[in-house]
């Protein structure tokens, strides 16, 4: 697995009331994926909705042939906070069928445009603060 992460912090989301449908308090973020869904959107990636997971929100974004996957967390100690310290990660994992696919070499350089592109988009945004790259 490749992958390249942000840390950010802000008041734009959504951290105090959770919705019934969260499987539990960290789910915090369903409108942050949904500004990441459309920020993504509009330069041109394919992007799914977003995915409810029990660490907070995954979206799945396709370049062809590879789909990368960007979850979107708050951070524990952040729960019900404004502002709030969130965690993006952005990752590629091989999949798991076919036998040729476990000897390529992962999209590297596919995945640094991407997280390039995403850091744009997190920079742009005057609500954000700290916005920090963190290396696996």
């Amino acid at each position: 697995m490749i992958s390249q992460g942000f840390t950010l912090s802000t008041d734009l989301f959504e951290t105090q009331t959770l919705s019934k449908q969260f499987i539990n308090e960290r789910c915090c973020g369903e409108d942050f994926a949904n500004w990441l869904h459309s920020a993504l959107t509009t330069r041109g990636y394919r992007v799914s909705t977003p995915i409810q997971e029990d660490f907070g929100w995954v979206l799945l974004l396709t370049r062809d042939p590879h789909v990368f996957t960007l979850s979107i967390g708050i951070m524990d100690e952040a729960i019900g906070m404004v502002p709030a310290e969130w965690h993006i990660d952005i990752s590629f994992e091989k999949p798991l069928n076919g036998f040729h696919a476990w000897f390529r070499r992962p999209p590297r350089l596919e995945l640094e445009h991407l997280a390039s592109a995403i850091e744009q988009c997190l920079r742009t945004e005057v609500r954000f603060r700290n916005v920090t790259a963190v290396t696996p």
